[in-house]
């Protein structure tokens, strides 16, 4: 096995937990190397500090899988799956989808699971991945899990960066074209094959369940970047008498109307096609005005440098928003990008408020819920962050 040679004292950071090890860190190597061919992380001392596998074309030249000086095998995947998945069983007394395996934070870096009723989406995030243990981990899916079929979502950015091509397909068993996913009381299609992310955004469960008791038989909603409507379906399920959800993407308002009627529901419910700057602005000039509001965008801040641009996006969403909110009612300002802060966001807004005039009271933050492991010794592994603030009169 070759070894991977550190550069004086950035061992501590390894020992402390962190999965990477970045291309800069590195000394030297001893013996011959290719992606996904497992190695030891040694000191200058040739003390061992971890085992990974490479991932040759990116930066973190080697993602750790563990720390102790344990045979990095099959076994190894398969008791990491399996103890995932054990932590998250109590969560199916609520909803019968979860992130069964979320990359870091569950000790194989790299790797995406979800769990869809008896479905399964995976995702492998980079090659190396691929290339060390792709069989195992299907293998390990196969013998914890049991689904009926499992699907691959190896449709990501990363990837395309690595020069490796972007892969979805069947990977196991069937995939059918929908799937009823049921969530404290909603029920939503999941589409595994064509739906955003890996089916669906099973992050924001706790964000739907902490507006729902603000919403009643009067309240307008607005769901802005809605998806397939995760906060539109919440909004109706509350009886609310007015929703809109905007979106650009076609296939995903179309899934917003399937759910409408999954759930049967008769309450005035409308879908917006276009770019939400331009279809707030659109709904400002109608004088069109709403109780709650959700602005939940995709994560456009891939980068640290990215960080201005991310700002000034979410300072213009919240300046339009407040254009159409009503005193007393409440906005939901959400970022999954790792890179944008909660002060970060908290910012903004507070900008934007004050642009408009209005005065706002803090009622909620919440983060991803807990099948998205959040590991205080790896920072990225907190990425959502939503901001619930109220309009107080003044």
């Amino acid at each position: 096995m070759a070894k991977v040679i550190l550069e004086s004292g950035k061992e501590k950071k390894i020992r402390n937990f962190y999965p990477n090890v970045f291309k800069d860190e590195i000394k030297d190597i001893l013996g011959d190397v290719s992606n996904g061919d497992i190695v030891e992380v040694c000191t200058t001392d040739g003390e061992l500090v971890a085992k990974g596998y490479v991932a040759e074309s990116t930066n973190a030249f080697v993602r750790v899988l563990t720390t102790k000086d344990i045979p990095v095998d099959k076994t190894l995947i398969l008791e990491k799956i399996k103890r995932a998945y054990e932590k998250r069983k109590h969560i199916l007394a609520e909803t019968n989808c979860v992130r069964a395996f979320y990359s870091e934070a569950d000790g194989i870096p790299g790797l995406i699971i979800d769990k869809f009723d008896k479905y399964v989406s995976v995702q492998f995030r980079n090659s190396g991945l691929e290339v060390a243990f792709r069989q195992e981990i299907i293998n390990a899916i196969k013998k914890v899990m049991k689904p009926k079929g499992i699907y691959e979502r190896s449709d990501v950015e990363n990837r395309t960066h690595e020069g490796v091509e972007q892969q979805t397909g069947i990977i196991y068993g069937e995939i059918p074209e929908r799937i009823v996913m049921e969530d404290n009381g909603l029920k939503y299609y999941v589409d595994i094959i064509d739906g955003q992310k890996t089916g669906f955004f099973l992050d924001q469960r706790d964000s739907r369940k902490f507006i729902r008791p603000f919403l009643n038989e009067n309240t307008r909603f607005l769901d802005v970047f809605s998806s397939s409507g995760g906060f539109s379906v919440a909004a109706l399920k509350e009886g609310c008498k007015k929703v809109i959800a905007i979106d650009k993407e076609p296939h995903a308002l179309e899934l917003c109307k399937e759910n409408y009627e999954l759930n049967e529901f008769t309450n005035d419910f409308e879908t917006a096609e276009g770019d939400a700057f331009l279809m707030l602005k659109i709904l400002a000039n109608r004088g069109e005005k709403f109780d709650v509001i959700t602005l939940d965008p995709p994560s456009l801040i891939k980068k640290k440098i990215d960080i201005h641009r991310g700002r000034d996006m979410f300072f213009s969403l919240c300046d339009e928003s407040f254009k159409l909110i009503e005193d007393g009612g409440i906005v939901g300002i959400i970022t999954c990008a790792y890179h944008m802060s909660l002060q970060d966001l908290i910012e903004v807004t507070r900008m934007a408020a004050s642009k408009n005039g209005k005065l706002l009271q803090v009622i909620g933050v919440n983060y991803q819920p807990e099948d998205h492991p959040w590991i205080l010794h790896v920072p990225e592994t907190l990425y959502l962050k939503a901001l619930w603030v109220r309009v107080v009169n003044n």
